[in-house]
């Protein structure tokens, strides 16, 4: 039996939004076995859970929540179960732009082993959802594919049994181009990215300097397990992706939750 988990003490984090450009702060809080992941805002609760998501063009938005992919990341990588995180503001913060400081400020605050046992979804038969396919695994694995004009081809398995999520997945970086930058900011996103932030890219490669040689790759397995994490549970698959983004991680999620 491998136990629910939790975090010991409680934990604060501020930063920006990257869409917003504007102040967010957080605070985490151990919760009790089967509370799952629960956030709160304005004094109302949202849990992460996939019937919440309301959107999923440039991060995983939940009803009144924005970009709470990369925070559920850490969390599932890590292996935890129950928290209840109060946020002031309307998305989280992107820190870095990676999931590191939140890997980070969890390990500080400590986890802490319950006595209710932890529960699976287990595939039973393969499921495709567009460029995702998920075949029966007795564990969790990833293979992931990607391909970007001027940076070409990465590709990466990664599979929490004999590699590292914390080092291995949690410091790739969120990335974009930078051509791209102006039309978004007139669309009201990404006016908190910036060099500190983010992974830039221009027509000749790479803006700012990347921590992988395959980062790119590594920040969607780090995008894919934080939006399979509102199934709510873990889920014992095998996962090949073809350049999935949000949408496709998010009709995965329901597909499994259905099957």
């Amino acid at each position: 039996m491998t136990p629910q988990q939790t975090i010991k003490t409680s934990i604060q984090l501020s930063g920006i939004g990257i869409h917003s450009g504007q102040p967010v702060s957080l605070i985490i809080v151990p919760a009790k076995e089967g509370h799952g992941i629960v956030f709160e805002k304005d004094r109302h609760r949202i849990p992460a859970t996939i019937n919440q998501l309301v959107a999923t063009e440039r991060g995983s938005t939940l009803k009144g929540l924005a970009v709470v992919e990369h925070l559920l990341s850490a969390v599932a990588g890590l292996g935890i179960d129950n928290l209840l995180v109060k946020v002031a503001g309307d998305e989280l913060p992107i820190l870095d732009g990676s999931a590191r400081d939140y890997v980070a400020a969890l390990l500080k605050a400590g986890l802490v082993q319950q006595t209710a046992p932890k529960k699976y979804f287990i595939l039973k038969k393969p499921l495709v959802a567009g460029p995702l396919e998920a075949r029966p695994y007795d564990g969790f694995r990833v293979h992931f594919v990607v391909n970007f004009p001027v940076i070409g081809e990465q590709s990466l398995t990664f599979d929490p049994k004999t590699q590292d999520y914390a080092t291995e997945i949690a410091p790739a970086r969120t990335f974009g181009y930078l051509e791209e930058y102006e039309a978004l900011k007139t669309r009201g996103l990404a006016l908190g990215a910036s060099l500190d932030n983010a992974l830039v890219l221009d027509k000749n490669g790479y803006v700012n300097q990347p921590r992988f040689s395959d980062e790119l790759v590594r920040h969607k397995i780090l995008d894919l397990i934080g939006d399979l994490a509102l199934l709510g549970r873990p889920v014992q698959a095998e996962i090949f992706a073809d350049k999935s983004g949000h949408q496709a991680n998010a009709e995965l999620a329901r597909r499994i939750l259905q099957a």
